[in-house]
């Protein structure tokens, strides 16, 4: 059996439970702080163990001046806020190849954890459209989330 890819456009970052809008390339990155633990004994080679863990994520979007999306605006009062902030990044429950009337749905197995906004940037080019890009650093765990199972509404006996 040969693994299925999956393409990058079906990869989304969700920011207080909502797509941010008009993404055109989102990344999320895992790094390990590590320390030296060689001794006489190592030989030639280093030797390593990990000290602690890091995570952090971004986004590239397309601008928009509509205030009814999770855009610039939105991530603006959150970058000011100045807060850990909910994120997850993964599949849509409801992927396709346009986007739903309400939206995309979170993820059903998404990688989820708090971060803080380090960084927000407009870009405003001549003869090209307005873009941003925001940058969020991992406060805390970041855990791979697996959606509980509905309840089953019936009672066994």
């Amino acid at each position: 059996m040969s693994a299925k890819q999956v393409l990058g456009k079906d990869l989304m970052l969700f920011i207080g439970g909502k797509a941010i809008a008009l993404a055109t390339s989102c990344k999320l990155g895992l790094s390990a702080e590590t320390i030296d633990t060689q001794s006489k004994d190592s030989g030639m080679w280093n030797e390593k163990s990990v000290k602690k863990l890091a995570w952090n994520c971004s986004s590239d979007n397309c601008f928009s001046a509509d205030e009814k999306i999770n855009g610039y605006d939105a991530l603006f009062a959150l970058f000011v806020a100045a807060e850990p902030i909910e994120i997850a990044f993964g599949i849509p429950k409801n992927k396709g190849n346009e986007m739903p009337a309400d939206g995309w749905s979170l993820p059903a197995k998404p990688y989820k954890g708090k971060a803080v906004i380090t960084s927000l940037e407009l870009n405003a080019p001549d003869g090209d459209k307005a873009t941003f890009s925001v940058s969020l650093d991992g406060t805390g765990a970041l855990a791979s989330v697996t959606e509980p199972a509905p309840a089953s509404s019936g009672s066994s006996k």
